[in-house]
């Protein structure tokens, strides 16, 4: 049998281990925290960001791609960090969320950046959703220029340039943005306005079994042609 000593020694063994148990992390839990908080370069223009910021604006991007543009900026306000991915993020939230002079101020802020092509971008659709057309189409063109590879910004481009009649380099703009992702069925279906509206028959007809397009499809883009109108770049 134990002795009174014997249990006494066990029991206290067993709470110093609960109590360090407790108090400190394990090797792996402690490995995690340090690279949490380990900078690293991630964010745009190769701002520093630790981890743990990287991952929330991951989540922030997310949320921005979901339509949740409420949810983004309350998880922005909740992060310490204030960089160009953050300004970038909240611009856009509150372009999408019709706030348009916050975006704009946004926006400005970063034309002499590295995210000047999207920041030009930003102000273009804004323009564009005012109405001021001639304004939208300067900052599409700098756009542009300063993001070439940037498939929604040739998207864009070529929309605005489609729906103020500029047709042929519409197409060109269109096909680029189709080329560098072929993925992207908003560059798709207008590149396929495009070339109906300019009696492209088979580039056409090629593009829409590409993309498996249906036959009621090709009448509402039919009727869309019927009706349209090109808008002015100079409403005066």
């Amino acid at each position: 049998m134990r002795s009174s000593q014997t249990y006494r020694t066990v029991w206290l063994s067993g709470l110093l281990v609960a109590l360090l148990a407790g108090c400190s992390a394990s090797p792996e839990e402690e490995s995690a925290r340090v690279t949490a908080n380990k900078p690293v370069q991630s964010g745009a223009c190769g701002e520093t960001l630790i981890a743990k910021d990287g991952m929330k604006l991951s989540m922030v991007k997310q949320q921005i791609d979901q339509g949740q543009y409420y949810l983004a900026l309350a998880s922005l306000d909740e992060l310490k960090e204030d960089g160009l991915s953050v300004q970038m993020m909240r611009a856009d939230s509150y372009r999408k969320l019709g706030k348009w002079d916050e975006a704009t101020r946004l926006y400005q802020g970063m034309v002499k950046t590295c995210l000047a092509g999207d920041a030009y971008h930003g102000l273009g659709l804004i323009a564009s959703y005012q109405g001021h057309m001639e304004d939208a189409m300067k900052w599409m063109e700098k756009a542009a220029k300063a993001a070439p590879v940037e498939a929604d910004v040739r998207n864009d481009f070529g929309f605005l340039l489609l729906v103020t009649g500029q047709d042929q380099k519409a197409r060109d703009e269109l096909m680029t943005a189709l080329e560098l992702n072929p993925q992207h069925q908003n560059a798709a279906k207008n590149l396929w306005f495009v070339l109906l509206k300019t009696n492209q028959k088979q580039a056409a007809a090629t593009l829409a079994s590409r993309f498996e397009w249906s036959e009621s499809e090709h009448r509402e883009m039919m009727d869309a042609i019927s009706v349209f109108k090109p808008l002015q770049l100079d409403p005066s």
